[in-house]
């Protein structure tokens, strides 16, 4: 795991930031090949925190990028390696956008697959 900064607080619901990161923990380990590391990436940018997920599981075609946050969505290779009906990165996307974030999927260069989103951090004047 990397992470820059040392305490991040962000404008979110706990429970919501909770199911995410459970959601694309669970989703990495699902698609990778057993004993492979999955990687967490937590960043500060341009006034959030960006918080990624990386594996090298099955990865990601041009296709599935156009189409994995729709709801039922499942590719054929996700289809054939683990079970699912495929709303979970579609209910996280909507959790995110709900709470004025963004989520992305992206291949990663030698195989796998990069998840993650972001999320405003919380205004240090509102911090009690």
């Amino acid at each position: 795991m990397t992470a820059e900064p040392r305490h991040v607080i962000v404008e979110a619901d706990r429970t919501y930031v909770e199911l995410l990161v459970e959601n694309l923990l669970v989703n990495a380990d699902k698609y990778s090949p057993q004993a492979t590391d999955v990687e967490i990436d937590i960043r500060v940018r341009d006034g959030e925190a960006q918080v990624a997920v990386l594996d090298r599981g099955i990865g990601l075609s041009d296709v599935e990028l156009a189409q994995i946050f729709a709801p039922f969505y499942r590719s054929e290779e996700a289809k054939r390696q683990a079970n699912g009906i495929g709303i979970g990165l579609a209910v996280c996307k909507r959790v995110v956008e709900a709470q004025a974030g963004r989520m992305w999927a992206n291949p990663r260069a030698g195989g796998g697959a990069e998840f993650g989103f972001a999320l405003p951090l919380a205004d240090p004047g509102d911090i009690a």
